[in-house]
């Protein structure tokens, strides 16, 4: 999926499939993570600034699992 960098002290990037209503988030540290059954409003919040900050509450109450690279 197309990631879109963002400016954040936590989060590099945020990508979106509306097919699967699934937002892959990539923070700073390296981990990167699926959260599941995300509505397109919420993926585009994110992509304004420092959105971890305003939003990760409301992100984290989806189901979600870490993205583990093969």
């Amino acid at each position: 999926m197309p990631m879109h960098h963002v400016t954040s002290t936590n989060v590099r990037a945020v990508g979106y499939d509306s097919s699967t209503r699934t937002m892959r988030v990539a923070f700073l540290n390296g981990r990167v993570y699926d959260y599941y059954d995300v509505g397109q409003a919420l993926f585009e919040q994110m992509l304004l600034p420092h959105p971890w900050r305003r939003l990760g509450f409301a992100v984290r109450r989806h189901r979600y699992r870490r993205v583990v690279a093969a």
